[in-house]
């Protein structure tokens, strides 16, 4: 058997240890191998929330792919924007609770990108949901900060966990949301062909 044959019989590489990653990869019934890659996340300056995430995302599947030759790479990012203001990660609670006073009662972005590459052959989109938050007291966000929930996710909030008591409405994509655009991605998967030597799924 030739060794693209071999490459191409082996699972794709999730370049992330998000547990809303795994989870959409699990859901599809994708067989994946996990790599958590060592990026230096920080925001250039005056950059633009969506070409960050986008450029975070190929940086992270490139950083995989480099010692992965002929293997397919999946990489992501998500941000939280308020008026094209990057919200990334909370340092502690009291930042959490800066950010939190930030996003209730109004509404703001989340922009995730999808980065997919093999070498060379790169294909990325950046997907955009809109998330309305209700008023949220002094009190609630202090709480909210002391449950220790929002401290690795952008925006300090988890849509999928305790935050979804405050979400009012979204417009686009829950699951860009979360951090995974399984819509668009699942679309690029049919696209590509990659559902046939993934999952035998007949065109």
């Amino acid at each position: 058997m030739s060794e693209d044959i071999t490459l191409n019989l082996l699972p794709p590489i999730l370049a992330s240890a998000s547990p809303r990653r795994r989870h959409w990869m699990n859901a599809l019934g994708i067989p994946y191998e996990s790599w958590a890659p060592d990026a230096d996340e920080t925001p250039l300056p005056n950059e633009d929330p969506e070409a960050m995430v986008c450029r975070l995302a190929c940086m992270k599947a490139k950083i995989v792919s480099a010692v992965n030759p002929g293997r397919w790479v999946i990489a992501a990012d998500t941000t939280v924007a308020v008026d094209h203001h990057v919200l990334g990660k909370p340092v502690d609670e009291e930042d959490a609770q800066r950010m939190l006073g930030l996003i209730q009662g109004r509404n703001h972005e989340v922009h995730t990108a999808l980065c997919l590459m093999r070498d060379e052959e790169i294909h990325s989109f950046v997907d955009t949901a809109e998330v309305f938050i209700r008023p949220l007291t002094p009190e609630q966000i202090t709480w909210y900060a002391s449950t220790g929930e929002p401290m690795d996710k952008a925006g300090a909030y988890a849509a999928q966990g305790i935050a979804a008591l405050f979400i009012e409405r979204i417009e686009g994509s829950f699951a860009t949301v979360m951090g995974f655009p399984v819509e668009s991605f699942g679309a690029l998967l049919l696209e590509l062909g990659l559902t046939q030597s993934w999952l035998g799924m007949p065109r």
